[in-house]
């Protein structure tokens, strides 16, 4: 038997990170079965395994996965990244207060057993980047000690290895429907909200003090495990996507949103006899790729807004919300406007069906700076303000070539 200690996030670069030892057994000829439990999962921590468990799952005999969901640490996202990666997933919950809180990874072969128990959840960030402790334990199937110290974690956690604990639930898309609905699993940028310390503007004050915390290296995902596999089918988190590849935010903000050419009816200058001027934009799908527009706006991009149903009773499916939006035409700073949103909840009409846009900005004052021809084939890229989930910049301009 061998026991190694993990440790990562400590140094720059934590070439024992959980999650490189992960992608190690995952692609390695000495396993064929996997038991994982995590306490927690985020979209950006299955994407960054998902290459890597789906070449598993070729080769393998059985894949499986227990997930928590308590104190909003897995996301709807999460779940359904899980779900379409088509292994055992399984989601532990119970209503009394202790949480599911373990996180061990088990790889098992005809000779070889590898076994990793630590503090890594299955998070980008749990596995490659956060301050996290792990032993690595690895025997062969003649190593007494090391059987009878399987054979202890399996009888603890027997009712979840054999998969028939009363608490267990299998991953469906109706069980994560459920999940939500209750308030249990939250969208990926409401859990982002709640656990990333970026999003707290407390512990990025820059007010002038006496206490000073060092600045200090950090380590972050390995640049080559960045490219992964996407599946169109959930609702993708763009600023987890721009984390996730370390990308900078630009002085505006990070980009959550880039247009096609606008059309004179984006810009409200209708000069056809149908074409209606509606004083407002949808958010269409855009440059964007693999997104899904009828749900990317409202639960992502503007999902921090106070959003509160059509007071006039006629329209109970429409939801409002206003954001204030900086607006920047063709290099000219036109200062800061309050604009209207509006989302069409209803999922039982044709537009909903046809997947188009169900999420559209009323222009308001700032018609006056955009219903103009030379705007025409231009594009309209929206930026989220780093400092305050409920400010954005607009930029209007020339398509880049």
């Amino acid at each position: 038997m061998t026991i190694n200690f993990l440790g990562q996030g400590f140094e720059a670069e934590s070439p024992n990170s959980t999650g490189n030892y992960l992608i190690r057994n995952f692609s390695s000829d000495r396993f064929n079965r996997f038991f994982g439990m995590s306490a927690f999962a985020s979209v950006a921590g299955v994407r960054v395994l998902s290459e890597h468990i789906l070449r598993a799952k070729a080769n393998f005999e059985s894949l499986s996965l227990v997930v928590g969901v308590d104190q909003e640490g897995t996301s709807r996202e999460a779940l359904n990244e899980l779900l379409n990666l088509d292994i055992g997933t399984y989601v532990f919950y119970q209503k009394e207060p202790p949480i599911f809180h373990p996180k061990i990874y088990l790889f098992e072969g005809s000779n070889d057993r590898s076994l990793i128990v630590g503090s890594s959840n299955l998070t980008a960030r749990g596995i490659f980047e956060n301050v996290e402790s792990s032993v690595l334990i690895e025997f062969n199937r003649e190593d007494q000690a090391g059987n009878e110290f399987l054979n202890e974690l399996k009888s603890y956690y027997s009712g979840l290895f054999n998969l028939n604990d009363p608490n267990l639930f299998r991953l469906t898309s109706d069980l994560i429907s459920r999940f939500v609905n209750k308030g249990i699993v939250p969208t990926e940028s409401s859990r982002r909200a709640k656990h990333d310390k970026k999003a707290n503007p407390r512990q990025n004050s820059t007010e002038q003090d006496d206490f000073v915390i060092p600045a200090r290296s950090t380590s972050r995902i390995p640049r080559g495990l960045r490219s992964r596999p996407r599946t169109d089918s959930v609702v993708v988190s763009v600023i987890e996507e721009l984390e996730l590849q370390n990308t900078e935010a630009t002085q505006n903000g990070i980009l959550v949103w880039q247009s096609g050419p606008l059309t004179e009816r984006d810009l409200n200058i209708p000069t056809g006899s149908n074409t209606n001027n509606t004083g407002s934009m949808l958010f269409k799908k855009g440059l964007l790729e693999g997104i899904d527009q009828r749900h990317y706006f409202r639960e992502e991009v503007f999902s921090s807004l106070p959003w509160a149903s059509d007071p006039e009773s006629q329209y109970p499916h429409l939801e409002r919300a206003t954001a204030f939006f900086r607006v920047i035409v063709m290099g000219t700073d036109h200062g800061v406007f309050s604009m209207s949103l509006t989302h069409n909840t209803r999922t039982d009409t044709k537009t909903y069906e046809q997947k188009n846009s169900m999420t559209s900005i009323s222009w308001g004052s700032v018609k006056a700076l955009i219903a103009k021809e030379e705007l025409i084939g231009k594009s309209a890229s929206l930026f989220r303000v780093t400092s305050s989930t409920n400010e954005f910049t607009l930029v209007i301009e020339a398509l880049a070539s």
